[in-house]
C-alpha cells in the first residue's frame, strides 16, 4: 500500500522479475536506464531471485520519472498525498560555478517551500561523489568540505552521504566513509548531509534483462535505502496509528534521533551527518510512542515557548530532538559563501 517516487535519468526496466508488476512508469524518458533500475530495484526488489538483493520496502510499489521537469512533477505527486520521492541525480560538480557549493539557489528554496506546501511530504537526495576529483577547486582548496550543490543544500530534505559496508557495528571506527562522498557545510553553517547509508558496491536490478543484476557505488546506492527506510517507517507508524502518517520533519526527527555514531567526531558532523542510519531502532522509537518515548507534532507560534516536565524514576540519560520543516529562505544569488542565515524559523531546545 506504500508508493516511492523516484526521479532519475531514465527509463526502470519495470518487467523486471523483482518488480513483479509494481513499477508504473509515469514520465519514462526515451531509453532504459541502468541507474533507475538498479535505485529502484534497492528501494522495492522483492527477492525473488536471490533474497540477498531484496530491497529495503520489498512490498512497496513505485512511480517513476525522467528528472527532466521534476520540481513541476513533484508538486503533482505531493499533492496526490503520496509521502517520499528518491532523488539519486545532481550538478556536474567539474561545470558549477566556484559560488554555488553551499549556496541555497532559487531553485533549493522552491524545493523547501514544495516541503512547507505539504507537510508530510519527504524528500531525500544524495550528497553526489566529487569528492575524488582533485580537477574540483573545492577538492584542492578546501579538502572535499562545501562540495553540496543545489537540492542537497535545502533545509527540509534529506541529504545522504555513502559509506562502506558495516559487517559488524561495535564503534564509531567502524563506520568508514567512502572516497567519493562530498561534503558539506552548507553556506550558512547548517549541517549537510543529513544521514549516512551503505552505498559502496550495492548489488541491485539491471536494466539489461528482467533478471539481471549489477554492482554499483556511489551516493545514488546510499539514497534509496533511505527513502526505502521512510516508507517502512511510515507503514509502520500507519500500523500502530490508524489512518496517519508521520509529518516529513517527525519522519527526519525519528531517522536523525536513532542514527548509530560514525567518524571520528563526536556528534553530527559535514561528513555523516547525524551518523549512520539505524531502521530498527528508529522503528523501535515509533513502537514505544506513549510508553518510554514521547513523539510529539505541535505547533509553535510566533515567539512561543513551549515547556514540558519530564520525571524519572531512577537515574538515566534522556536524548532529545527537535525537528521542524522550514518555509523557503531567500536565495544568495550569485554570492561567494554567504553566511547569512537561511533558516526562517530559528527553534532551540
Amino acid at each position: 500500500g506504500m508508493t516511492a517516487g523516484v526521479w532519475d535519468g531514465g527509463m526502470v526496466r519495470s518487467t523486471h522479475f523483482e518488480f513483479t508488476n509494481r513499477v508504473t512508469v509515469n514520465d519514462s524518458g526515451t531509453s532504459l536506464s541502468q541507474h533507475a533500475t538498479h535505485v529502484t530495484g534497492t528501494i522495492i526488489a522483492q527477492g525473488v531471485i536471490n533474497s540477498s538483493r531484496r530491497g529495503c520496502a520489498y512490498q512497496a510499489n513505485a512511480l517513476t520519472h525522467d528528472w527532466n521537469s521534476d520540481l513541476s512533477e513533484m508538486l503533482t505527486f505531493a499533492s496526490n498525498g503520496y509521502l517520499v520521492s528518491n532523488h539519486s541525480y545532481g550538478a556536474i560538480a567539474s561545470e558549477t560555478p566556484v559560488y554555488s557549493f553551499g549556496s541555497y539557489s532559487t531553485q533549493t528554496a522552491m524545493l523547501d517551500d514544495l516541503m512547507h506546501t505539504y507537510p508530510y511530504y519527504q524528500v531525500v537526495k544524495c550528497a553526489m561523489n566529487d569528492r575524488s576529483n582533485f580537477s574540483i577547486p573545492q577538492v584542492v582548496n578546501k579538502f572535499g568540505y562545501d562540495l553540496l550543490v543545489g537540492l542537497p543544500n535545502a533545509k527540509n530534505v534529506i541529504t545522504v552521504a555513502a559509506v562502506e559496508n558495516v559487517q559488524n557495528y561495535t564503534s564509531a571506527s567502524d563506520v568508514i566513509m567512502s572516497n567519493f562522498s562530498n561534503y558539506g557545510p552548507t553556506d550558512d553553517g547548517r549541517i549537510k548531509p543529513d544521514i549516512a547509508a551503505v552505498g559502496v558496491d550495492v548489488n541491485s536490478c539491471n536494466s539489461v534483462s528482467n533478471n539481471s543484476f549489477v554492482v554499483l557505488s556511489g551516493t545514488s546506492m546510499a539514497t534509496p535505502a533511505i527513502s526505502g527506510l521512510v516508507l517502512l517507517l511510515q507503514k509502520h507508524y500507519n500500523n500502530l496509528n490508524a489512518s496517519s502518517y508521520m509529518k516529513s520533519a517527525s519522519v527526519r526527527g525519528v531517522l536523525f534521533h536513532s542514527t548509530r555514531e560514525a567518524g571520528q567526531n563526536v556528534g553530527p558532523d559535514y561528513e555523516f551527518g547525524w551518523g549512520l542510519a539505524d531502521g530498527y531502532e528508529a522503528a523501535r522509537l515509533i513502537s514505544g510512542k506513549g510508553n518510554n518515548v514521547i513523539l510529539d507534532e505541535r505547533t509553535l507560534n510566533d515567539g512561543e515557548t513551549y515547556t514540558r516536565p519530564i520525571t524519572i524514576n531512577s537515574p538515566q540519560n534522556i536524548k532529545v530532538t527537535i525537528s521542524w520543516t522550514d518555509p523557503a529562505g531567500s536565495s544568495n544569488g550569485t554570492a561567494l559563501d554567504n553566511r547569512t542565515p537561511r533558516l526562517v524559523n530559528n527553534l532551540d531546545l
